[in-house]
């Protein structure tokens, strides 16, 4: 019999170290990590404030997750490294993921919002080709769409992966 593909799915807001996380998890399972912010970082820039970036955004998601989806229904284990930052979006993906005959797996990158704070004030201050600059204005807003996954979510806490 053969066995399901995995659909890895990263889920934590702006700077909890989702991406940091997802290279781990690529290098230990030898799924094909994909990273939407690296992507949108390539054909953008990182300067999230530019006009029409929500709609690049979405644009890029929706490639990402359909590049990810192709690969998991030829058998190969992916991670899809976004924030999914609603619980609609992650039902949606575990809908999708058993949809193709795949399995899903979620980790939760669960990190204090104070911490946050000083990672992407650190980030912002040394700015790397993959990172977007976030402001903590910009922050404190994003804040309002962030849903953590509750205790009625299948999800595994990065913290607590060996």
């Amino acid at each position: 019999m053969k066995r399901k593909p995995i659909v890895y799915l990263i889920c934590g807001f702006i700077g909890a170290g989702k991406t940091t996380f997802a290279k781990k998890l690529e290098e230990k399972t030898g799924a094909v990590r994909i990273t939407k912010d690296e992507w949108s970082i390539r054909l953008i820039g990182n300067d999230p404030t530019i006009d029409g970036y929500e709609e690049w955004d979405h644009k890029i998601c929706e490639l990402t997750r359909d590049v990810a989806f192709q690969l998991a229904e030829k058998g190969i284990d992916v991670i899809i490294d976004e924030g999914f930052w609603e619980k609609e979006q992650r039902d949606e993906m575990r809908r999708r993921t058993g949809t193709i005959g795949a399995k899903a797996v979620m980790y939760y990158v669960e990190t204090p919002i104070e911490m946050i704070r000083e990672r992407v004030v650190g980030r912002n201050n040394n700015l790397t080709k993959d990172s977007f600059k976030i402001s903590r204005e910009m922050l404190d807003n994003y804040l309002m769409y962030w849903q953590p996954p509750g205790e009625d979510e299948d999800y595994i806490l990065a913290s607590e992966v060996k």
